[in-house]
């Protein structure tokens, strides 16, 4: 089964029906386009204008098809679904458009704009690690039952919400897409912000791979006292293959068939996950 088919069947679960852009379209009613303000829960921080301007273009030609889904908020209309759309059709010149009115609470609006803009891959990483957060946080709920709602695994829950752990300079660098998710998280096995941020520099000047920078960041992170037990070859190989099964930071220290292996957590949750995938066989 593809992400994208369990990513559709959790949006499903949101909704109690399915919103089907076949809807005759006299069984929707319009709004003045003046009466709706943005969702104050969007996940989507930056929108791509070139695409704005396109879809604008598209919509003075076809007119805006597919309605998008408000709840009322103080006698204006929130969006829940399409701030995009909404957008567009300011810069066509629309004065009104189609709208799905429905009743939501404030979580249950941040679950349906994190999925649907989540279905259309419309959020870069930090985006999507802050909307986990803020309905971890605001639901109190833990990453197990969030992955049940939206289709994904919780341990890329974990793993994306570890982004936010970065300094601001190299989470700004992760939103633009000039290091990459990979990239940021062979950089989150360094210690320190500092260490961090130089090897961004790094990576940016010498256009490193993944594998690159999660050597760096292993040297880094290796005490000087145990580089002596870095004998064997295979040691860099078996760190990988924890990193991997666990979701983060893994050294494996050994010298005459003596040693240990350190798995670092960095919140309760993420302790149970990896006891978890230790004690299961």
């Amino acid at each position: 089964m593809t992400a994208k088919k369990v990513l559709g069947k959790g949006l499903d679960a949101l909704f109690s029906e399915r919103i089907e852009v076949e809807e005759a379209a006299e069984k929707i009613p319009s709004i003045s386009i003046d009466d709706i303000i943005p969702n104050r829960f969007q996940p989507r921080k930056i929108i791509d204008e070139d695409r704005i301007d396109e879809l604008a273009s598209s919509i003075k030609e076809n007119g805006l098809i597919q309605p998008i889904v408000v709840r009322k908020m103080d006698g204006k209309y929130e969006i829940i679904v399409g701030e995009r759309r909404v957008r567009a059709a300011k810069k066509a010149g629309l004065k009104e458009i189609p709208a799905l009115i429905k009743e939501y609470s404030d979580i249950r609006a941040l679950e349906i704009a994190l999925i649907e803009n989540l279905q259309r891959e419309d959020l870069n990483p930090i985006e999507e690690a802050l909307a986990y957060k803020m309905i971890i946080e605001r639901e109190m709920i833990t990453q197990e039952e969030l992955s049940k709602k939206i289709g994904k695994s919780r341990s890329y829950i974990a793993n994306m919400m570890r982004l936010l752990e970065l300094p601001e300079s190299v989470k700004e660098h992760v939103s633009r897409g000039t290091i990459s998710v990979g990239q940021a998280k062979a950089i989150l096995a360094v210690s320190d912000h500092k260490s961090q941020e130089e090897l961004v520099k790094k990576i940016l000047a010498e256009q490193l791979s993944v594998r690159e920078v999660e050597k760096i960041a292993r040297r880094k992170n290796v005490p000087r006292e145990t580089k002596e037990y870095r004998k064997d070859p295979h040691l860099d190989e078996i760190e990988d293959q924890l990193r991997t099964r666990f979701g983060t930071k893994v050294v494996v220290e050994y010298r005459s068939g003596r040693g240990t292996i350190k798995v670092e957590f960095y919140s309760r949750e993420e302790f149970e996950r990896i006891l978890d995938q230790m004690l299961s066989r």
